[in-house]
């Protein structure tokens, strides 16, 4: 329906008017809608006046002639608002407006003149609402804070989002600032881009490191001609995050090369290529540094003495060495003639050296080892024989042909050696007594063979004469018994007294010089006793020697087991658990015959008799060592 008061459309349920919000008066019992219609009913009940035919355009009270369809006689003025075109009654459009009938409490129409504005003029009356700014105001409001949601969560959970921020300069993700800062260095900008790079490395931490990304950070710095903080972090890659990244490697090699560091560049080479296994690396290396020398022999097993010779395909000079800590080339030797490779091992290595490049290492192994004889033959089989017995010797059966085999022996007890007697191809007898034959082979080249040992006992008479032992003196003196007071009250306190180290001892030593020779005292738990007596007259030497006696006269005093003399003029009397006697031939024609035992507890007594070049005893000393 329509307001009567305001002329707004109400519904048929609604209370107060929408427009002006008066009370509504629906009207009773009646019928509405489409059965009112079908019956007539609104028709009839529509106003009944007609307006005056001479009423003018845009005064009040404008109404229209209504004829009763049933009656066809009534007529009723009724207002214009039932007809959905106002017109005057002229039939002109109403312009001012219209009137409005008015339901009085007795039931009365009658007309309310309504102005109406001009631009309202044949609207539906639904268009005649007034504007809630409230709810406008509400929905806007909330457009525009789901158009801020939308952008945070743009900017906040989006990959380009987080490029926007970085290209404003804004706190992103590392994987903005790295694709940002790429675009940033592709314009030039590069300082910039070095400043994105490391902040995003400061962002992936330790635990979120990308080899690529460092690569790129490495590239900028290089741009930017701090080629020093390139270099440290290519070297941080290989080193302490991948070793095994290629570029890495290159990229350091390349900056040495252009820095005129070729030595670090050849020795990086040579790392890049056992860590990563790319076959450039060596390639390049190759072409880097000078070729390895070479030498004439292969390295190998040699039996005969061997020459080496080292040279450089390109001219170098060549540096060698058989140590195995030396350092090449500092401390190896320059090659300028053959080497001569004696027996053993030897473990050559060399390098050629230009300028300050050095080779790879040539590496050669030589094992020379020299046949060695077999062990001699012997003519007399071991056991016991009631006469003296003579023997023969002889080369092994391979070396028989040989004749670069000598054959040194001794039946004194020692070991044979070069200064043992050498047989000569005669043979010599054995002494009587237990005797033990020993003999070695040695061939032209120093190569001995096993040594061969034989025991014999030969029952004849006379017997060997008892070794030399601690308990033999002179003149009753005694080594390391006889005190000093003792001493010096037989023989006094002497021309002069010296203080003097002597072997085995922690003090210094007190000798006392004579005329006869010297006596030298040591300090012991029990005093100064006497160590060291030389005496060249006044004294009897042990078992009645003395000064003046030959050379047999005091060997046939002590054992002799009549062994030859060796080439040097050097002879064993006899040798037997730390027991010898022995000649030693001087350099001036003098000899000393001497004796040594050994105690239980590893103390020393020596017993020296010093003969002239006339073969005399001409002085004789008495020595304790501890």
């Amino acid at each position: 329906m329509l307001c009567p008061h305001c002329g707004s459309y109400a519904g048929e349920n609604d209370i107060l008017c929408p427009g002006c919000g008066a009370l509504l008066n629906h009207g009773e019992n009646r019928e509405e809608g489409v059965r009112a219609i079908r019956q007539g009913k609104r028709a009839r009940e529509a106003a009944a006046a007609v307006a005056p035919k001479a009423a003018p355009t845009g005064k009040a009270g404008a109404s229209r002639i209504y004829v009763d369809p049933v009656s066809k006689q009534d007529t009723k003025e009724i207002p214009l608002y039932a007809d959905p075109q106002v017109f005057n009654a002229d039939g002109t459009p109403l312009v001012t407006g219209y009137d409005r009938p008015v339901r009085n409490t007795y039931g009365d129409t009658t007309r309310q003149q309504t102005m109406m504005p001009s631009q309202r003029r044949g609207k539906h009356p639904l268009s005649k609402r007034l504007v809630n700014w409230t709810h406008v105001a509400i929905a806007m409001v909330f457009v525009v804070i789901l158009l801020v949601v939308g952008v945070y969560l743009f900017l906040d959970k989006t990959d380009d989002g987080q490029k926007v921020l970085a290209r404003f300069g804004q706190d992103a993700t590392a994987a903005a600032m790295w694709e940002v800062g790429q675009e940033v260095m592709d314009t030039g900008d590069i300082d910039r881009a070095i400043t994105m790079f490391e902040t995003a490395r400061e962002k992936d931490g330790e635990e979120n490191i990308n080899v690529s990304n460092l690569l790129t950070l490495g590239s900028a710095y290089e741009a930017a001609g701090r080629i020093d903080e390139a270099e440290a972090l290519y070297r941080e890659i290989y080193t302490d995050i991948v070793p095994s990244a290629p570029e890495a490697y290159r990229n350091v090699i390349r900056i040495l090369l252009a820095t005129d560091r070729r030595v670090e560049a050849g020795e990086l080479m040579q790392t890049a290529y056992q860590q990563t296994g790319v076959n450039t690396f060596r390639q390049q290396r190759t072409e880097l540094l000078p070729q390895a020398p070479t030498v004439n022999l292969t390295g190998g097993y040699y039996t005969e003495f061997k020459s080496i010779t080292l040279a450089s395909p390109q001219g170098y000079d060549v540096y060698y060495t058989f140590d195995d800590e030396a350092i090449l080339p500092d401390e190896g030797t320059l090659a300028t003639d053959k080497i001569d490779l004696g027996e053993g091992t030897w473990n050559l290595r060399a390098v050629a050296v230009s300028d300050e490049l050095v080779s790879d290492p040539l590496k050669a192994s030589y094992k020379v080892y020299l046949p060695s004889p077999q062990t001699p033959g012997y003519s007399l089989q071991p056991g016991t024989y009631e006469r003296k017995q003579r023997i023969w010797l002889r080369p092994g059966k391979e070396n028989e042909n040989d004749d670069d085999i000598t054959i040194y022996y001794t039946i004194d007890g020692s070991t044979p050696d070069a200064d043992s007697p050498v047989w000569t191809g005669e043979p010599f007898y054995l002494p009587n007594g237990r005797v033990t034959l020993q003999a070695v082979a040695v061939n032209g080249r120093g190569k001995a063979s096993n040594t061969l040992q034989v025991g014999y006992k030969i029952t004849a008479r006379p017997w060997p004469k008892d070794q030399y032992t601690v308990a033999d003196t002179a003149n009753g003196l005694k080594l390391y018994t006889t005190t000093r007071e003792d001493f010096q009250a037989a023989y006094g306190k002497g021309e002069k007294m010296e203080e003097v180290w002597m072997e085995g001892f922690n003090e210094a030593c007190q000798k006392y010089t004579y005329s006869w020779g010297y006596a030298t005292m040591g300090k012991s738990k029990n005093g100064w006793l006497l160590i060291d007596l030389y005496f060249t007259s006044q004294f009897a030497g042990p078992r009645s020697t003395g000064i003046g006696d030959t050379e047999s006269a005091v060997v046939d005093k002590f054992c002799d087991m009549n062994q030859l003399e060796s080439p040097s003029g050097n002879r064993g009397l006899y040798e037997d658990d730390g027991n010898k006697g022995k000649i030693y031939k001087q350099e001036d024609g003098t000899k000393i015959i001497r004796y040594i035992t050994e105690t239980a507890d590893s103390h020393t007594w020596q017993l020296d008799y010093i003969l002239n070049t006339s073969g005399v005893v001409s002085a004789i000393r008495m020595l304790y060592i501890p």
